[in-house]
Parts: structure tokens; sequence; C-alpha cells
């Protein structure tokens, strides 16, 4: 294990050719350390970490995982990983080798999450997320038998039924919200469709009521209790959408009251959750149905599908990736046209 001195910064490196996972012969090289032994060091732990059979632990599989699709994925996506691992499958199975896993294993992990009181929607995305990490590891170990094979995913992959206002119902809410700025972004996220974490980071730059333009390209998520601004999660999601003039006038209207408004200022600086609460309470006061803040986006899509609007055109306003996104979400909000087409027929 050959390492090297560099003069230039008075530091070791170590500069190596391994064996990956896959077979394939590959050259690593790391810089910056003040001993020759820290960097042999490093150089033993790295080809050991590299080393993968049917003895490895699933604890170790998910550090891996972890570390290999960080810079492919969100910081949310990440965090959202590390909570699965952190407090749902490494303490059970951390210190388990992966050759050792079996179905036993799999159906009573799945059980202890069916009764634990999770949403089924959160429950059905830690089965996949250890189904995906199994994969990971059993590639890397040459495994070929799967426990999961032959067992149903479990927990639900969508919320039950999708829930919208109509224009009616929403103009009978809106008339009751007094608080300006709450009263703006309920019209924003209403009448463009955009999602609230698209909503929270918007700058006055972002809204360009002149030419009728809402700018999306950000996103704020909440993270450990810190606000995280990120490039939207597509690239589809970069996306510019057309505002009707009376929601032009009304946003002109409001960045004229904010003080100081420059175009890096944020239009809403309130947290994501000081609209729940007004939510849930002028649907009451107004005696409509109480959804989620999303269903405020299945509301514009619910609007624009009650007046002909093409799906490609729908799409492009949510930012989905494709046509298939929208038709697979909502295609059920479209009226059959079977009867139409026959009597299109039955005319020729």
């Amino acid at each position: 294990m050959p390492c090297y001195y560099d003069e230039s910064t008075k530091s070791w490196y170590c500069k190596f050719n391994y064996t990956d996972w896959d077979g394939q012969s590959r050259q690593k090289m790391k810089r910056g350390f003040q001993k020759k032994k820290d960097a042999k060091d490093w150089e033993s732990c790295f080809i050991a970490s590299r080393k993968y059979d049917s003895k490895t632990t699933i604890g170790k599989i998910t550090t891996d995982f972890l570390q290999e699709i960080t810079p492919r994925r969100r910081y949310t996506t990440i965090s959202n990983y590390q909570n699965a691992f952190k407090n749902h499958i490494n303490p059970h199975f951390e210190d388990l080798p992966i050759g050792a896993l079996t179905e036993k294993h799999v159906v009573e992990w799945q059980n202890r999450l069916i009764t634990s009181g999770l949403a089924d929607t959160y429950i059905n995305k830690l089965d996949t997320i250890f189904r995906t990490v199994y994969k990971f590891g059993a590639r890397r170990c040459k495994i070929l038998d799967n426990p999961f094979d032959g067992l149903e995913k479990i927990g639900k992959g969508k919320a039950q039924t999708m829930q919208f206002w109509t224009l009616d119902q929403y103009r009978r809410f809106i008339t009751l919200v007094d608080d300006p700025v709450k009263y703006i972004a309920f019209e924003i996220l209403y009448y463009t469709g955009i999602r609230l974490g698209e909503l929270m980071p918007l700058t006055a730059a972002d809204a360009d009521t002149q030419n009728g333009i809402l700018h999306i390209n950000k996103s704020l998520q909440r993270v450990k209790g810190t606000d995280i601004v990120t490039p939207p999660k597509t690239a589809k999601g970069t996306r510019d959408i057309i505002m009707p003039r009376f929601l032009c006038d009304k946003l002109a209207a409001y960045k004229e009251r904010l003080y100081g408004c420059e175009d890096n200022t944020r239009l809403f600086t309130m947290a994501k959750c000081a609209l729940y609460y007004p939510m849930k309470k002028y649907s009451k006061l107004a005696g409509i149905p109480q959804i989620r803040l999303h269903d405020l986006r299945h509301s514009h899509v619910a609007l624009l599908i009650e007046h002909n609007v093409s799906p490609l055109v729908i799409a492009e306003r949510l930012g989905h990736e494709s046509i298939d996104v929208t038709l697979g979400t909502y295609g059920h909000l479209y009226p059959n046209k079977q009867q139409e087409v026959a009597d299109i027929l039955d005319n020729l």
C-alpha cells in the first residue's frame, strides 16, 4: 500500500487501484493526511468497505447506500432515507448479515409496522425503501434469493380518495379570509395549482405581474426544523405559469404593500404551517368539506378539467414530467366520452 508525500502541501496522500463490487478495476486517491500511517489506514478501511459478501451487515449496506445516492438526490430525500434507516430498519436489522435475512424476518417487520399506528402512506414508503436497499446490497453480494419476493407491499401508495373544492366552494371559503397575506397565498395556490413548497420561496422577481407570469424555479422544504431551499425536484418543475389578470392585479397590490420590497424579497416569510389553521377554520365557517392544503392543487386541476383544458396544458402547468403522470393522477376526473363517440359514429 504505497503512500506518497506531497511537498507542496506538506501532507501525505494515498493512490491505489481496487476491484469494485461489480468486478471493475478502479483507481482512488485521497489527500490531506498529516501522517503516513493515517493515509495507509484510510486506504485499508476503504478497500475493506468495498468488499461485499453474504456476511455483510444490513447496517453497512444502508450506510453505503446513503453514500452512493447522496450526490444524486435532494436533501429532503436523503433525510427521509436517513430517518427510515435510523428509526425503522437498523434498530431491527443493523447487525444482521444480509444473507441471513429471511422471509420470516420481513413478515415480522411488516406486521410491526402495520400495528404501529403510522400512516398507511408512510408504511408503504418504508416498505419500498427496505426493498430498494436490499436489492442494492444483494447485487453487490451476488445474492439471488430475495425474501421480499412473493410478499405483498404493505400500506397504501397514495392517500385515500382525492378531495377538492369546486369554484363555488372555494369562493365561499376565500371571502371569509381577512388576513391579506394568507388571502393572497390561498389565491395563488388555487388559481395556479403550484405546490405549497413552491409558494413559500417565491420572490418579488418571480411574480412578474406586468407580464402575467409566475416563475417557478425553487422549492422550500422544512428538514429537522430548518428551511431548505432547493431547485425543483425535476427539470419540468422549473416552469412559467401564466396568471389570470385579476390575480396579477391582486398580487401587484400585495407587493406594493410589502415594506422595502426588492427583487429578492420573499413574498411569504411565514412558516408553511401558518396556512393550516386558517384553512381549517374558514372552511368550517363556510360549511364546506375540510381538505388539505395540497388539495388546492387538485382543486385547480378539477377547475381546469371542468372547462375542457387539455391534459397536456395541465401537465405543463403542474410541472409534471409527462402527461402520463397527469392522466394517472387525474384521469378519473375526466368525463366519460364513450356515448359522445358513439353518437358521432352514428351520424357519419
